[in-house]
C-alpha cells in the first residue's frame, strides 16, 4: 500500500493548475474555490449544523453540530475540527489535519477521534487496540471537473475481526456540477479490501420476541464494496458578511443496502 500511493503521488507532482479551481475538502463533501497562494497566513472559522451524520456511509449519530477552524499558508494546512450531538451520550468527535498542496495535488496525515471505542472516552490515550485515535494517510487529485481522494489508516485503533491489522483503505470520487441555479455534486466511495471490524450486540426482533445476538461490524466492508453514494443540492445564501450554504443530500450504503435523507446548514464568515 505504501509504495503505491507513492507511485501515485510521483505520477501526479509533475501537474500544473490553473489560478483558481474548484476542490472539495478531504472527507467532507465541502466543495471550496481556492485561489493563488500567497506568502500570509489566512485563517478561518466555520460551522455545520446536520440533522443527521453520516460518515463513509456510516450513521455517526442524529442532530449534529460540527465547527472547523483552519490554517493556511502556500498551500500548508492546518486544520482541527469537531463533531458532537446534542445529548451527551451521542458520537462526539476531534480530527486533526495536516495537509498540503501542491497544484492539484494535496497529501495529508489525519488523526481522528471518537468516543465509543475507548471504554473511559480518554483523549490523551494512545493505545492502539483500546485507544480511541485513528491515524490515516491520504493523497488525492482535484481539479475543476472532480476530485478523487484515497485514505489509508496506518496506525491506531485499526484491527481487523481477527486480530490483524487492518490498513482500513477508502477510496472517494466527488463530482461537482451546477444546474437550475444550485449547486450539486454526486460521490462515490469504496473500499477495496476487508476494513477494521469487530463483534458487536445488538437486539433484534424475532418470532419468539426481541432477543440480543453478535453481529460482525465493519468500519467500512467485509472485502471490496461500495459502502458510500451520495447526491447534493446546496443553495448559498449570505446575511451580511456571513455565507449560509443550505444543502439536502440523499445519503445512501449500497453494501448495507441502506439509504437517507438529511438535510444541513453551513455558516461560514467571509
Amino acid at each position: 500500500m505504501r509504495k503505491t500511493l507513492l507511485g501515485l503521488l510521483a505520477l501526479l507532482l509533475p501537474l500544473t493548475v490553473s489560478a483558481q479551481l474548484i476542490s472539495v475538502q478531504p472527507g467532507t463533501g465541502r466543495v471550496k474555490t481556492e485561489k493563488k497562494k500567497d506568502n500570509k497566513v489566512k485563517a478561518t472559522v466555520d460551522a455545520d449544523i446536520l440533522t443527521r451524520y453520516y460518515w463513509r456511509g456510516q450513521e455517526k449519530c442524529g442532530l449534529t453540530v460540527q465547527p472547523e477552524v483552519r490554517l493556511n499558508w502556500r498551500g500548508l494546512s492546518l486544520s482541527m475540527e469537531g463533531s458532537t450531538g446534542l445529548h451527551n451520550d451521542d458520537h462526539q468527535e476531534i480530527d486533526l489535519g495536516l495537509s498540503y498542496q501542491l497544484g492539484p495535488v494535496n497529501i495529508g496525515v489525519f488523526d481522528y477521534w471518537q468516543t465509543g471505542l475507548d471504554q473511559e472516552d480518554r483523549y490523551f490515550y494512545y493505545n492502539a487496540k483500546k485507544g480511541g485515535h485513528q491515524f490515516e494517510g491520504n493523497i488525492g487529485f482535484t481539479c475543476s471537473y472532480f476530485s478523487l481522494q484515497g485514505y489509508c489508516v496506518f496506525g491506531g485503533r485499526d484491527y481487523k475481526i481477527n486480530g490483524n491489522r487492518a490498513y482500513s483503505t477508502y477510496v472517494e470520487l466527488t463530482v461537482p456540477f451546477r444546474l437550475g441555479s444550485l449547486d450539486w455534486q454526486m460521490t462515490a466511495g469504496m473500499t477495496p479490501m476487508e476494513s477494521a471490524g469487530q463483534w458487536n450486540t445488538v437486539t433484534r426482533e424475532t418470532v419468539l420476541g426481541e432477543r440480543e445476538v453478535t453481529i460482525r461490524d465493519y468500519d467500512y466492508a467485509d472485502g471490496p464494496a461500495c459502502c458510500s453514494a451520495a447526491l447534493r443540492c446546496t443553495k448559498n445564501l449570505k446575511a451580511g458578511t456571513v455565507r449560509l450554504p443550505v444543502f439536502a443530500e440523499i445519503n445512501t450504503n449500497p453494501y448495507l443496502k441502506k439509504a437517507n435523507l438529511l438535510f444541513g446548514l453551513s455558516i461560514i464568515p467571509w
